[in-house]
């Protein structure tokens, strides 16, 4: 063999060599960067949230708090019309809202502030609240714009909890960017907690559920 001959076959040999490295480089960045990452996934989860409010029953009860300001607490209890399907059938008002029967269905409760010890929701009426049957956990009354809607594991109490984050533009009173994290578990209006990104401060409120009395 000429000097020429085993001069190509040598380049030829590191060509291939070069090739062979390419692709097994190519494999590897592969199973690293997109296999692995995917087995690594846990699984979505699947977007089948039944409103909670379909199964609100009169006289439950949730109580709001802020862990910044414990005593700054209330509570919403459910009125005995419960959830009006059919707003043309239930009554003409609930407290201060007028001409329901042709309202969007809702869930109607009335709010009292909160007492210390055994009727924790005993306290003073401070009104009525109803919650618009696909307002996400707000009052009917209000105006917003929903940006965002996911599926996402939160801490509730001791356990880890399926929830919806649900991110909005909220307009007029209480204008700002609200979060609000609903649960299927979560009786009365499937709120578990909420966050509002308001002009002058951030709040964060929870609720906790009582039942019925």
């Amino acid at each position: 063999m000429s000097e020429g001959t085993s001069t190509t076959v040598g380049r030829l040999g590191e060509r291939f060599t070069l090739g062979v490295l390419l692709v097994m480089t190519v494999v590897l960045g592969y199973v690293r960067f997109v296999l692995l990452p995917q087995q690594d996934k846990p699984e979505p989860l699947a977007f089948r949230f039944e409103n909670p409010m379909l199964d609100a029953r009169p006289d439950e009860r949730v109580l709001f708090f802020r862990v910044d300001e414990p005593t700054a607490q209330s509570c919403s209890i459910v009125l005995d019309p419960g959830l009006t399907l059919r707003p043309h059938k239930g009554p003409e008002r609930l407290g201060a809202n007028k001409d329901l029967r042709t309202s969007l269905p809702y869930l109607a409760c009335s709010v009292h502030m909160a007492n210390t010890g055994k009727e924790t929701c005993g306290g003073r009426s401070t009104g009525t609240v109803l919650y618009a049957l696909n307002y996400f956990g707000m009052p009917a009354d209000t105006q917003v714009r929903v940006d965002s809607i996911r599926p996402r594991w939160m801490k509730w109490g001791e356990r880890e909890l399926p929830v919806y984050e649900v991110v909005m533009e909220r307009y007029g009173a209480l204008g700002g960017r609200w979060t609000t994290y609903l649960a299927q578990e979560a009786p009365v209006a499937g709120l578990v907690k909420w966050t509002c990104l308001l002009p002058k401060k951030t709040e964060v409120v929870y609720r906790e559920v009582f039942g019925a009395r």
